[in-house]
């Protein structure tokens, strides 16, 4: 059975909307303020231009292949077997944990008023009994509403997104009104005890932290849910990338706000030592110690409710996104066949039930929700580096595909954006770079060994690039990051990592297969489509 096209323009946008907007509302303004301060605000512009430039890249990915699961698709597409493995499964990895961090993020914020969702160990807040297993029904929960059709999913988004686009307006406009504590943009941030001078160095430090590791661009990567239900939306060269531009803006400027009111709201003797000793976690989340500051008892209640409901929506809607791409690897052969089967409502339910099983599995672990943005956010940047090196192939690779959305100045636009994207990656930091090089590479290896000795070709000398460029941001961390030995001021190190970025997208673009690989599965631009 096919998957069906049911998604409109609205349903696809709201998608982008709920993909974005999720626990991130209720904790990054917090970790963005103490990392950068008021140069949080810039970050979210600069966490927001490279958004919109992956953005652009991938509207014409997604309006050229018109497949459900596509991110898996296009580098198998572009550049073979190897490579369709390494971009499915670094995306696949990334998208799986969101649904449980969207869920530990929930339960943690909720523990204020039910503690015993959640009990210490060492020092650090986990699953209770019983946190547990309310997660697990909630997860059977979603599980349920995905298997029963694409277009009852999409009831559910647009129901709940109109609320997680209220709540936060009206939270954040309360919040401004009510303090008004502007000199809190003039308060620098601190170090180790020492305020940090308001150098052009030191405040580019903090910005590019915000961006990596304060959980910025983990926020604002939801437009590639609209890549990822491409197949079963109506007319998807025009509406995956109005969904992805629409949606993407209305939750930048939405989290444009947040911060602003998070940084005008906060008590000024709250910041004796500075920004980076701030301190709001005592109530059960930011915003929620804020209200209470304020005594504004409604707005606690209505912080709890959308606590519970805001990262549910997300978390529903990336155990069905999770499951397409794992459907699409089936369909391709790059995992086992069984998850290529579709039910009678057109939904791939052996792929969702995959999902729900390895996610209740990461319950058990249970890192702080910054440490484990850090690492998806580089897993998601590492996935979507293969966007311009396979659009600028397959531009190559079919030359006849034109009647589909397509950027101005492809070659410009898409080196920005791999430059963007590498940087990035490296400002995730180095245990979160580290570990998704790891995550990625280790089963990328035993997929080539296992079909080595099966003698099935893979298509290697296409994804070489990969393990290059992979090489290249681990060595770059190791020598000219903080602390290392070669270490690099910040501009210095701009440089060097553009250098191998330029270095690399030619190498990767040049080493594309001759004519797109036959192991795809997919529909193209061209492609007679549903009309809307």
């Amino acid at each position: 059975m096919e998957l069906r096209r049911d998604l409109s323009l609205k349903s696809l946008t709201l998608t982008v909307v709920t993909g974005t907007i999720g626990s991130g509302w209720l904790l990054a303004s917090y970790y963005a303020a103490r990392t950068a301060g008021p140069a949080s605000l810039p970050a979210w512009l600069l966490g927001g231009f490279i958004s919109f430039l992956l953005a652009l890249v991938f509207a014409e990915l997604g309006s050229l292949i018109n497949s459900s699961g596509a991110l898996a698709q296009i580098p198998l597409l572009s550049h073979g077997r190897l490579s369709g493995f390494i971009g499915g499964w670094s995306i696949w990895i990334s998208y799986l944990c969101v649904p449980t961090i969207e869920l530990l993020a929930m339960l943690d914020y909720l523990d204020s008023s039910l503690p015993w969702l959640t009990q210490d160990r060492n020092g650090t807040q986990i699953l209770s009994g019983a946190g547990l297993a309310i997660a697990i029904a909630l997860m059977l929960l979603f599980t349920w509403v995905n298997l029963n059709g694409v277009k009852g999913l999409a009831r559910w988004i647009n129901s709940l997104t109109i609320w997680k686009l209220v709540v936060p307006l009206l939270v954040a406009s309360v919040l401004m009104l009510l303090s008004q504590h502007w000199g809190n943009l003039s308060i620098p941030v601190t170090l180790g005890g020492t305020v940090i001078t308001a150098s052009i160095n030191n405040a580019g430090s903090q910005l590019v932290d915000a961006v990596g590791s304060g959980g910025i661009l983990f926020c604002l990567l939801g437009f590639r849910t609209a890549v990822d239900l491409a197949g079963e939306a109506r007319n998807p060269q025009r509406n995956v990338p109005l969904a992805m531009g629409l949606g993407l803006g209305i939750s930048l400027m939405i989290y444009l706000l947040l911060q602003l009111s998070f940084l005008v709201s906060v008590p000024p003797e709250a910041l004796r030592q500075g920004w980076s000793h701030l301190s709001l976690s005592q109530h059960g989340g930011p915003l929620a110690a804020l209200a209470i500051g304020l005594g504004l008892g409604w707005m606690l209640v209505l912080l709890l409710i959308d606590a519970a409901l805001s990262p549910s929506t997300t978390a529903m809607a990336y155990l069905g996104v999770s499951a397409r791409v794992s459907w699409m690897m089936g369909c391709c052969k790059l995992l086992p066949k069984k998850l290529q089967r579709v039910n009678r409502n057109g939904v791939p339910d052996v792929a969702v039930i995959s999902s729900l099983v390895v996610g209740c599995a990461l319950f058990l672990i249970g890192p702080g929700w910054q440490q484990v943005v850090a690492f998806l956010t580089a897993a998601q940047m590492i996935a979507l580096a293969m966007g311009p090196a396979s659009l600028l192939a397959l531009r190559q690779q079919l030359p006849r595909e034109n009647k589909h959305f397509r950027i101005p100045r492809p070659t410009a636009i898409c080196g920005l954006a791999f430059v963007m994207a590498t940087w990035a990656t490296n400002w995730c930091g180095r245990t979160a770079l580290e570990g998704a090089v790891i995550a990625i590479g280790i089963p990328s290896l035993l997929y080539a060994l296992h079909n080595w000795r099966k003698q099935q070709p893979i298509e290697t000398k296409a994804g070489l690039w990969w393990g290059l460029y992979l090489g290249l941001l681990v060595l770059d961390m190791e020598l000219f990051s903080k602390g290392q030995p070669l270490q690099l001021s910040n501009l210095s190190h701009l440089a060097v990592l553009a250098g191998i970025a330029l270095l690399m997208l030619p190498i990767a673009v040049n080493s594309a297969l001759p004519e797109i690989s036959p192991h795809a599965l997919t529909h193209l631009g061209n492609d007679p489509q549903p009309p809307d």
